[in-house]
């Protein structure tokens, strides 16, 4: 039986998912570039006991020079062998990489859709958890800023007795309304 998801909590399994799937990525390759140490690190250890066995076996310098040219030979092929291995290795990560990284960027562009369009049978607003937030912190901050310019309103009415301050009241009244409802730039 399978159930439908709140668009907000699907929005939040992709983005968890893509992370995943990204560390997946990061710990294969990971994985990669060890094997390839460790091959690296074999080859220069067989390198240096084949010199020095033949160093050991070696009677004069043309038995020795006979001897290592076989062993750098061995060395230089399993050089370009692993070389080669990690090329294409990396190549293929790059492509594993941007597959990732389109498959991300397309699973976030459907969860947007779907969190502006909203789950069937869910109101906008609660598809829209950011936008509901955004509404109650602008409804507290209006009514913060109406309950401040009612109390300067009322302690300048308190001090009272001076020509002018009437006005500047009530402009200063206004202009606070005006910016609480976001009105103030003629919006």
């Amino acid at each position: 039986m399978a159930t439908a998801s709140h668009p907000s909590f699907n929005a939040c399994r992709t983005g968890a998912t893509a992370a995943l799937q990204w560390l997946v990525h990061q710990q294969q390759w990971r994985e990669q570039a060890l094997n390839l140490m460790y091959r690296r690190m074999e080859r220069d250890r067989a390198a240096l006991e084949g010199t020095l066995e033949t160093l050991r076996d070696a009677r004069d310098w043309n038995d020795f020079a006979a001897a290592s040219q076989s062993v750098w030979r061995d060395y230089l092929s399993a050089s370009a062998a692993l070389w080669q291995e990690g090329a294409a290795a990396a190549l293929q990560d790059a492509g594993a990489w941007n597959q990732l990284a389109r498959d991300m960027t397309q699973q976030w562009q459907d969860t947007l859709t779907a969190l502006q369009q909203g789950a069937p049978g869910v109101k906008g607003a609660a598809a829209m958890p950011m936008r509901e937030w955004m509404a109650a912190f602008e409804r507290a901050m209006g009514d913060t800023a109406h309950d401040a310019t009612q109390a300067a309103a009322g302690t300048q009415s308190a001090a009272g007795g001076q020509q002018g301050q009437g006005r500047g009241a009530a402009r200063a009244d206004g202009k606070t309304q005006a910016n609480a409802k976001g009105t103030q730039h003629g919006r």
